[in-house]
């Protein structure tokens, strides 16, 4: 199983307790790990509150553990952000009363490495194995995203379950609702996050390896292909390179290639001299000379007009071109970020994309995940969007109830990002209380649109509303069970539970 199939099971298991038990048990057959330590600070005591699981057990060795930063291995690596490796404690000559009692579980190699998102220092993620494993880089790569992502849905379920510090849960569970007026609190767990990062909101696995990629690839001079779906922020990811690059002085200026006419696209990336054309009465600098020094983004690269694509492939290759109507040539020095959401692959294959200029742009790759590929970062979406919302319209919005939090988790986001940005744009703006209130009915290609745990009324309200919009039909295609993404039988079952009757919808024979 690989880090993505762990991602998605990740979701499944409600708090980061009930998921460590089932990575322990997948570690121990995966990588030979049999001890799993979930080491969380808390900064009340300035302790590590820990944890310790058996693979194949589903409770904790115990009850969790304070111990000081100093004497336990979570608290070196919480400390120093740091990855502590012991290949075999057997012969280390002198160990710490913490250490000492893991090996006495039968523990010899022992790696913790830090729980760290671009918000918070959360604490650390241990693994022991009984023999001896040697650190390969393969191993641990694969252990520092598992890390990532523990980080990533711990920080999420904290936000759900209102929980002070990281380490409350560890005690605590779920509340009814989130309130916004937590965001900002416990300073003393909020890393700073870097000012170029400031405007992408998450912590899941996913986006940091993006973010990871971003901070390897700004420090070039390299051309950048975003790819991914739309709606994912590649714009967003695209000033993050701009801002962390040598260039971040010097301007930032995009083009987006399918949004103008192919007409007057060459004239916007090219510039052109007076009378160059019917309509030229001034001379006109285009982009590509504006981002001379800087960055220049071409969002929507895949939609580049083929008259165009041989005069980018000449700038790629020679940095020269010339304006439209001009026959000097003009030197520039640009980093180009191209983006899109097409599968350029295959626009090649198709003919319709330059094969050339394809290999010049495909220089560093980076994918941007779908927000379906990233849930754990969804809860701090919303909250960002309610507090930028709720600003700009004056309005006081000071909860999310729970299980409007889990169905927004649990939608599919076809549109991303940027889909569930006008969805809660649109809940501000038609608000009329301080509670969030979204219409779960229209999340209609997600999972179950009856979350598991949900109130009757709520759970009532669903069912009437898709049985009066399908016209008292339950099964078929256009039927209330698939409305409502359930089986028949289970609509059928919850239906009976609640007394509501099928035939009430249904319309009335004229007389």
């Amino acid at each position: 199983m690989g880090l993505l199939e762990l991602a998605t099971l990740a979701v499944s298991y409600a708090t980061v307790n009930e998921f460590c038990p089932f990575l322990a048990s997948h570690l121990q057959h995966a990588l030979n790990f049999h001890i799993l330590t979930l080491g969380l600070y808390d900064p009340s005591t300035e302790n590590v509150c820990l944890n310790v699981w058996k693979a194949g057990e589903s409770a904790p060795v115990g009850v969790p553990v304070s111990l000081p930063v100093r004497n336990c291995a979570s608290g070196w690596a919480w400390k120093a952000q740091r990855s502590v490796l012991f290949q075999d404690l057997e012969v280390e000559p002198k160990l710490p009363v913490f250490l000492d009692s893991v090996r006495k579980l039968r523990v010899r190699s022992y790696y913790v490495l830090p729980l760290t998102t671009t918000r918070q220092r959360l604490g650390a993620l241990g693994f022991g194995s009984s023999a001896v494993v040697s650190p390969r880089e393969a191993t641990l790569a694969f252990l520092r995203r598992l890390a990532a992502l523990t980080a990533s849905k711990l920080e999420a379920e904290c936000a759900l379950s209102c929980s002070q510090t990281p380490a409350d849960c560890l005690q605590t569970g779920a509340t009814v609702a989130l309130d916004l007026n937590q965001e900002g609190k416990g300073s003393d767990l909020q890393a700073v996050r870097d000012e170029a990062f400031h405007e992408i909101v998450g912590s899941s696995a996913a986006l940091l390896e993006v973010l990871r990629q971003v901070r390897t690839v700004a420090s070039t001079h390299a051309t950048v292909l975003l790819l991914g779906e739309t709606g994912t922020g590649k714009e967003l990811i695209a000033r993050a390179i701009h801002q962390l690059s040598s260039r971040a002085g010097n301007r930032f200026i995009k083009v987006n290639c399918a949004a103008i006419p192919t007409e007057l696209l060459e004239s916007e990336l090219f510039g052109h001299e007076k009378g160059a054309f019917t309509g030229a009465i001034n001379r006109h600098i285009g982009r590509l000379e504006l981002a001379d020094k800087g960055t220049l983004l071409l969002d929507e690269v895949g939609d580049l007009p083929s008259v165009i694509q041989p005069k980018l492939l000449r700038v790629l290759q020679d940095r020269e071109f010339e304006r439209l109507g001009s026959s000097s040539t003009l030197k520039v020095d640009v980093r180009l970020i191209a983006a899109t959401h097409r599968d350029l692959h295959q626009s090649v294959a198709e003919g319709r994309f330059r094969e050339d200029l394809f290999y010049r742009l495909n220089v560093l790759p980076i994918y941007i995940p779908p927000l379906r590929e990233r849930k754990g970062d969804i809860p701090a979406l919303v909250r960002h969007f309610v507090s930028g919302y709720t600003a700009e319209s004056k309005k006081s919005i000071t909860t999310i109830p729970a299980e409007t939090m889990a169905a927004l988790a649990n939608w599919s986001w076809p549109g991303n990002i940027r889909e569930l940005q006008n969805l809660i744009q649109r809940c501000v703006i038609l608000a009329d209380s301080p509670v969030l209130r979204v219409p779960l009915f229209e999340l209609r290609n997600g999972a179950s649109l009856v979350p598991g745990k949900m109130s009757e009324a709520t759970e009532r309200d669903l069912i009437v509303r898709a049985l009066r919009e399908a016209g008292g039909v339950v099964g078929g295609a256009s039927g209330a069970a698939s409305r409502l993404r359930i089986k028949r039988t289970t609509l059928y079952s919850k239906m009976k539970k609640l007394g509501i009757a099928p035939t009430d919808f249904q319309p009335r024979a004229s007389s």
